[in-house]
């Protein structure tokens, strides 16, 4: 089982975050602000910078091709204040996802990275395994399988984007 974010974010701005929305023309899903707490389980755990963010909105064990679906049709909604705001902005897409399995492999379809790609959006996943599994076995990935190597309490990224 899999629990999923998937995103589109600004961040490291230093604007107030209206001067974003009234630009997007919609309001964001979530805003964080730089020295923020995460939470109050560890309040000297802070953000260490701003984000203004639209979410894919799904529960988030719905599944990451859901999130996908759903995002991409949000940020296509948005029009030409989506490639303004990337002029101005750093910005990209994100994917968390918290594993409670042994292989957090996942794919997604070449026509549904075409539409990120279309909206000149390059897409970064989180891995994090949550117990401590062995890695899986090194395989032969098509460009549209993702799959990290995973430890307990281990942080990898890879990206995907820009490619065919």
């Amino acid at each position: 089982m899999a629990e999923h974010h998937v995103y589109f974010a600004i961040f490291g701005f230093d604007d107030e975050p209206l001067s974003l929305t009234l630009l997007a023309g919609i309001e964001p899903d979530d805003i964080w602000r730089k020295g923020e707490h995460y939470s109050d389980a560890l309040p000297e755990a802070t953000r260490t910078e701003n984000r203004w963010i639209i979410s894919s909105g799904l529960d988030h064990y719905a599944s990451h091709r859901d999130h996908f679906e759903k995002l991409i049709l949000k940020l296509e909604r948005l029009g030409p204040a989506l490639a303004l705001l990337r002029e101005r902005y750093r910005s990209g897409i994100g994917v968390s996802q918290y594993y409670f399995m042994d292989d957090p492999t996942f794919y997604l379809s070449n026509e549904l990275l075409q539409r990120f790609h279309a909206l000149a959006l390059p897409i970064s996943f989180t891995q994090l395994a949550l117990d401590n599994p062995v890695p899986p076995p090194e395989s032969g990935n098509s460009s549209t399988e993702i799959n990290s190597d995973h430890y307990s309490d281990h942080h990898t990224e890879s990206h995907h984007g820009d490619r065919d």
